[in-house]
């Protein structure tokens, strides 16, 4: 088996996605969101189109995975259980649906929703509980099949949970994403995705996104809760602008 998946025939390309892994893990280990995104963007300009979703889930179901082991205890497990219930629901019907919408409808319905929750105006008694992590879970696991990465959607819901710490944050999301993930790994190997030509390079990413897991927990671990709340909340707003700017991109080709 050679180390090189099919239709990536130079070793920077390889290069540039297992470094991409560490940055991006460390990011999201620190902050919650922000890995995700910058993989599947560094993935997307030099891999094949229909490898990109299905094997950037692999790397996360790993990255994720370790991040939500390092920080074990901050686990919330009643959240992950009803999120568990809404993204088996979500991940079964996208996995039956073939859906027309364009990419670009999901990214800017995300990034409005990160925007308006960061920005807009304050309300008190949100109802957090059971139903709004089934319906997070369902929402979400849905769009991960069709735009690879929904981090900042999960963290946008989980930063609002009132008293949740930034390592209970950290750790509930990290395990909700290697679930959804995993999922969608599942799905795409249902679906009759050969996973076996690119498993060096998946290998390769999980093992630098687990070195970076551990240097964005320390990192973690140095910041107050104040400033963290702080670089979040602009780390997501970022977020939401490069997820607009594809989406004015996508639209931009289709004209």
């Amino acid at each position: 088996m050679s180390f090189l998946p099919p239709d990536m025939p130079h070793w920077w390309q390889a290069a540039l996605i297992i470094f991409t892994s560490f940055f991006g893990s460390a990011l999201t280990a620190a902050f919650s969101i922000g890995g995700g995104l910058l993989l599947i963007a560094v993935m997307s300009s030099v891999m094949p189109a229909a490898a990109v979703v299905p094997v950037h889930g692999a790397v996360m179901v790993g990255s994720n995975a370790g991040r939500a082991a390092i920080l074990f205890r901050h686990i919330d497990w009643q959240i992950l259980g009803w999120f568990a219930i809404g993204a088996m629901t979500g991940a079964g019907i996208g996995s039956q649906v073939v859906t027309n919408l364009p990419a670009w409808t999901f990214r800017f319905a995300i990034a409005a929703f990160i925007i308006f929750t960061q920005w807009g105006p304050k309300f008190q008694n949100l109802g957090f509980g059971p139903r709004s992590y089934i319906v997070a879970g369902s929402i979400s696991s849905f769009l991960t099949l069709f735009v690879g990465a929904t981090g900042p959607f999960i963290s946008t819901i989980l930063s609002k949970v009132p008293g949740m710490p930034r390592q209970g944050l950290i750790a509930s999301s990290g395990a909700c994403m290697t679930l959804q993930h995993g999922l969608k790994v599942l799905v795409f190997f249902a679906a009759g995705f050969l996973y076996a030509p690119w498993l060096p390079l998946i290998a390769a990413a999980l093992a630098s996104g687990f070195c970076g897991t551990v240097l964005g927990t320390r990192l973690l671990g140095n910041l107050s809760e104040k400033l963290f709340r702080k670089l979040l909340k602009w780390l997501l707003t970022v977020m939401a602008a490069y997820l607009l700017v594809l989406a004015m991109l996508e639209v931009g080709q289709m004209t």
